[in-house]
């Protein structure tokens, strides 16, 4: 996601009368930063969380969960001489939000860290150098590939292509390419409501993949923010969206050489449609085994425990039963994955009767099993992983492939060895 650096004016959305300069600054690595030549606040200095407007040369700007971090001058009276600094927690642009209005939208497009690769598609090619006439002669085809729809319970789902090229001849011809998904609503809705849709399908995207894959840009679309509102055919305005998310962009230099399973092996459109009606029903479940599979931010213990809490609650919605004690799900849920799993996972017994002493270990605050067992904690929780992955594509009709693939991936062999070797120790 590129850097946001601009300057222009800015206002409390409840003063509008007081505007002031100031820059904006927003990386994704880091929290958005608004430096104000003076300070805001006609009757009062604002406390708590607000929401602030602004206008550069070319933008609007609506600055979401915003504070004022510090002031100089005027340091305890309205607004006045001096400058302050604010910490902005998301930007919109092109879009100027009421004071009291909702941040409702019926469209958001979204692109995310390696899709081509879990899609399968590239519209740049090359077949390498050749020699032609005592030259080496390249040849790269870039072709613009077509969107692909697909009705959902939401509305639609496009995924799109885009690509362009970066021209500094003589010295330099870059090509590029990106692929993103649209999700369109008929009518607007609260911004979680879609954000909820999109992190279904980077959930989709991150395991098909086997890794985390990150949003590399994100834009909303409102029905009446256009170009020219006195036009009635007028286009509408991308709402470019800054924000921070869980999962940083640029953790890999380079796209998997191995994927877990693609686009193609979940079914093309009819997976991805069952994947979306699935996932809306377990979004509790993927929100804690995707937590448990980012590689910073979580000690072993945590990842162990959130996994087993996954697969607890994935038991409980596949079944309807809340009574079962905690080895029985998991037995019962490893008979579900498959032969391929219990085979992995070495003896299905002892594996499950470790997560639950485990579990209840920590539950209950006993005293800690030997330190040695500590290292196995991510391993086990990366084999809880895959237990996850495996049943909820069972839930899929056209996923058979899916699962061969998964079985068969590189990531799944490495999950299989490790926990052989802890099984020999246990």
């Amino acid at each position: 996601m590129e850097k946001l650096d601009d300057v222009g004016t800015f206002w409390l959305a409840t003063e509008p009368e007081r505007k002031v300069h100031g820059a904006l600054t927003y990386d994704s690595a880091t929290i958005g930063r608004l430096r104000l030549d003076g300070v805001l606040g006609l009757t009062r200095r604002p406390s708590g969380y607000v929401r602030l407007l602004g206008q550069s040369q070319e933008r609007a700007y609506t600055l979401e969960r915003c504070f004022e971090k510090s002031r100089k001058g005027s340091v305890f009276g309205p607004a006045g001489p001096g400058t302050s600094i604010w910490s902005v927690g998301e930007v919109f642009t092109n879009v100027h939000f009421s004071a009291d209005e909702d941040l409702v939208f019926d469209r958001m497009m979204f692109e995310l860290e390696d899709l081509a690769s879990w899609l399968g598609r590239s519209g740049i090619s090359t077949d390498g150098m050749e020699a032609v006439d005592g030259a080496l002669v390249a040849q790269i085809e870039h072709r613009w590939l077509r969107r692909d729809a697909l009705a959902t319970d939401f509305g639609e789902l496009e995924i799109v292509h885009n690509l362009g090229q970066r021209n500094y001849l003589p010295r330099e011809l870059t090509l590029w390419q990106s692929f993103g998904m649209r999700i369109k609503l008929s009518s607007t809705v609260p911004k979680s409501e879609l954000l909820d849709i999109a992190s279904d399908l980077q959930d989709i995207v991150s395991i098909g993949i086997d890794r985390p894959s990150a949003y590399t840009q994100v834009q909303f679309s409102h029905p009446d923010a256009v170009q020219d509102p006195d036009d009635p055919q007028a286009e509408r305005v991308d709402i470019e969206h800054y924000g921070r998310w869980i999962v940083k962009e640029g953790a890999y230099d380079r796209p998997p050489a191995d994927v877990a399973f693609s686009y193609a092996d979940i079914g093309d459109a009819p997976g991805l449609r069952a994947w979306l009606a699935l996932a809306a029903d377990h979004r509790s479940t993927l929100a804690r085994i995707m937590a448990a599979r980012r590689p910073t931010g979580m000690y072993s213990e945590d990842r162990l425990l959130n996994a087993v809490a996954a697969a607890e609650g994935l038991h409980r919605d596949l079944t309807g039963n809340r009574a079962e004690v905690l080895k029985a799900r998991l037995i019962q849920l490893a008979q579900l994955a498959g032969p391929r799993f219990e085979a992995a996972v070495v003896d299905v017994d002892k594996w499950s009767e470790f997560l639950k002493e485990e579990r209840h270990g920590h539950a209950h605050n006993r005293s800690q099993r030997p330190s040695s067992n500590v290292d196995h904690y991510r391993q086990m929780a990366d084999s809880v992983y895959w237990l996850i992955v495996l049943c909820m594509l069972s839930q899929i009709p056209t996923a058979w492939a899916a699962i061969e693939h998964a079985e068969r991936s590189s990531g799944f062999e490495a999950m299989a060895d490790a926990i052989g070797e802890i099984m020999a120790r246990l």
